[in-house]
């Protein structure tokens, strides 16, 4: 495979991060993922606006990223992912420096990589639903940021994985948040409901296209605080996001979500999503 270094395309096996780095010794990074079909981006002006943030957030010297596009089409063709389904990694860390807390002189380059591999979707799960458990939300305040500290969120992960459920859903005073990697909506006599966009849960660019998708399909939705305790009354349940495009969930805890199969809305959601890959701007 061909990856993308700091301006230069090689192969990943060639591809070297120095051990002073400072997304290695510090987490000190950002980082987006595109998605491609048929060798077209979805949504990649919106990821890169996110990275760009994400900078700026950050205080990086440098905070345009919007350059990459067509780095990440090279990618593609490179690998001749023009063909199904391929996602692109990006990553963005402060760069090469003395370990030290303070940032390191401005002029310090950025190290900026990326790189493109086939993606096989979830059709098992897309279909039939997944379970999901409440998990307490331990990160830290600012989940705006798409970092590359994902440590809270991996272990969370994993927590799900072990109770044998697809996802986790953070809950920080008592008001669901988000996945460890991606939003959730619920369905409550006809209107999507979810949570609104704070300094606690990422703005999923995926989270955006279905309201607006919703809005299209005359779907009432709201922005408001989706709490635990009503979560289980929930009519319908799904996770969106990058990977898991529009993913219905059935049971929360162990608990059936309305009749324990995925709901009509979700599948409408979803159906819309499909006939729109690939077309969206």
């Amino acid at each position: 495979m061909i990856g993308y270094l700091n301006g230069q395309y090689l192969p990943q096996e060639n591809i070297v991060i120095s051990p002073e780095d400072r997304g290695f010794l510090f987490a000190d990074g950002i980082y987006d993922v595109i998605r491609s079909y048929n060798g077209k981006l979805f949504r990649a002006k919106a990821h890169l606006d996110r990275l760009s943030y994400g900078a700026g957030a950050l205080q990086f010297n440098q905070t345009d990223f919007g350059y990459l596009e067509p780095v990440c089409e090279r990618l593609i063709q490179d690998n001749r992912l023009y063909r199904g389904d391929a996602v692109i990694y990006m990553q963005v860390t402060r760069g090469v420096a003395p370990r030290s807390h303070a940032f390191p002189p401005i002029e310090t380059p950025l190290t900026v990589y990326a790189t493109a591999r086939p993606f096989q979707p979830h059709q098992q799960e897309a279909e039939t639903g997944i379970r999901v458990i409440l998990v307490p939300d331990q990160r830290w305040a600012r989940c705006d940021v798409k970092t590359i500290g994902l440590l809270a969120n991996t272990l969370a992960h994993q927590r799900a994985r072990t109770s044998l459920a697809a996802e986790g859903l953070f809950v920080r005073d008592g008001a669901v948040m988000e996945g460890t990697h991606s939003n959730v909506m619920a369905v409550f006599d006809g209107k999507v409901i979810t949570p609104p966009r704070t300094n606690y849960m990422l703005a999923g660019i995926t989270r955006e296209f279905v309201l607006r998708l919703c809005g299209e399909l005359s779907v009432p939705f709201l922005e408001t605080p989706l709490y635990e305790s009503d979560i289980r009354n929930a009519d319908e349940l799904m996770i969106v996001g990058t990977t898991v495009e529009v993913t219905p969930v059935i049971a929360v805890n162990g608990e059936n979500i309305g009749s324990g199969e995925p709901g009509p809305l979700t599948r409408k959601l979803q159906m819309a999503f499909h006939r729109s890959v690939g077309f969206a701007e």
